[in-house]
């Protein structure tokens, strides 16, 4: 198949995804009683569940920051924040990572650093993210009042979570095998029958030198906790807009409401995860005892919240000069004038 038809067909795929998801979503509501859910949001509940979202997106940047300057020590926090941005907007609005292509092709002057290496990281964020959401699910399902979910699922995300865990622990145990195999990778790549991959050598380098960065204890640590910071704040805007709503749930239902909602990302659907997103924020919310509309209405209102994100990501993708003023030159006379 060729390469624009896979990329149809995946697109295709997607929003029949998407169709399927946003019609499990909405088949029983209520208008009338979604619209009334919707009014218990109050504007302070709204900024403040924003102000949450900034701050886990300025933590993702920091995170970001510390793994391209394990590499490039010289490279500025404020380089990281742009290419950031624009990746997660393009993410929101075009299909297939579209948005992580941009991060690793599309800023590597801006970042200092080649392809490959901004394709490392990109890949330990994703990692860390996973790891993390997989443990919130664990732990919000721990807090549950017993029976809400089988005891099939909360073993399930036990056992997620803790693979995630020792991926980590292996990767700081296993250092040195890490480093001995980069030492016999060009030697492996001298013989005859492997001459025709030697152009890929410099490319794997790279990409191993970004996957190192993890490996330092310190630095896993620190990738760790920021990680942590980052899922705090998005969690945190989740219990505002579910406190706002007033509705009669378990304490952890907006943590588990989080974890689902962040792991169904990953099913392919339309670009910005239209459906899949909404639907298991809102069945992990209702399994907690809140009605159809209040859990509808905090999917709803928490993936709107993304529209000024989204909107600032895409002004990061137009060219760094585009609202400069082009100041005219001073003629010589003027310039005499002055002096």
């Amino acid at each position: 198949m060729s390469k624009p038809w896979a990329r149809r067909s995946k697109l295709a795929l997607g929003l029949a995804v998407t169709a399927i998801f946003v019609w499990l979503f909405a088949r029983e509501l209520d208008a009338g009683a979604l619209a009334e859910a919707f009014s218990r949001l109050s504007f302070a509940a709204v900024m403040l569940a924003l102000a949450f979202m900034a701050a886990a997106h300025a933590v993702r940047i920091v995170r970001w920051w510390v793994m391209l300057r394990a590499l490039e020590p010289g490279l500025p926090l404020g380089a990281c924040a742009r290419p950031f941005l624009a990746g997660m907007a393009v993410n929101n609005v075009m299909p297939l990572r579209a948005g992580d292509a941009l991060r690793v092709v599309g800023f590597r002057r801006q970042l200092r650093s080649p392809a490959m290496r901004v394709f490392g990281t990109v890949v330990i964020e994703r990692a860390l993210d996973s790891i993390m959401v997989s443990a919130i699910f664990f732990a919000a399902l721990t807090g549950l009042p017993e029976g809400v979910l089988p005891r099939g699922v909360v073993s399930a995300a036990g056992w997620l979570a803790c693979a995630g865990a020792a991926a980590i622990l292996a990767s700081i145990c296993l250092r040195p095998l890490g480093r001995r195999i980069g030492n016999w990778a060009p030697d492996l790549l001298r013989a005859p029958r492997l001459g025709r991959l030697r152009k890929f050598a410099p490319h794997a380098a790279q990409l191993t030198a970004a996957l190192d960065a993890i490996r330092s204890p310190s630095r896993a640590l620190a990738l760790g906790a920021l990680s942590a910071v980052v899922w705090a704040c998005e969690g945190g805007a989740f219990v505002v807009v579910a406190g706002a709503l007033e509705a009669q749930i378990a304490a952890g239902a907006p943590w588990l409401s989080l974890a689902a909602g962040s792991l169904a990302t990953a099913i392919p659907s339309a670009p910005g995860y239209v459906g899949t997103f909404d639907y298991f924020v809102a069945l992990a919310f209702e399994s907690c005892g809140a009605s159809p509309e209040a859990s509808a209405a905090l999917a709803l209102a928490l993936h709107g919240m993304w529209i000024p994100f989204t909107a600032v990501g895409l002004l990061c993708c137009l060219p760094a000069n585009t609202f400069r003023r082009n100041r005219p030159i001073p003629s010589e006379r003027n310039r005499c004038q002055r002096e």
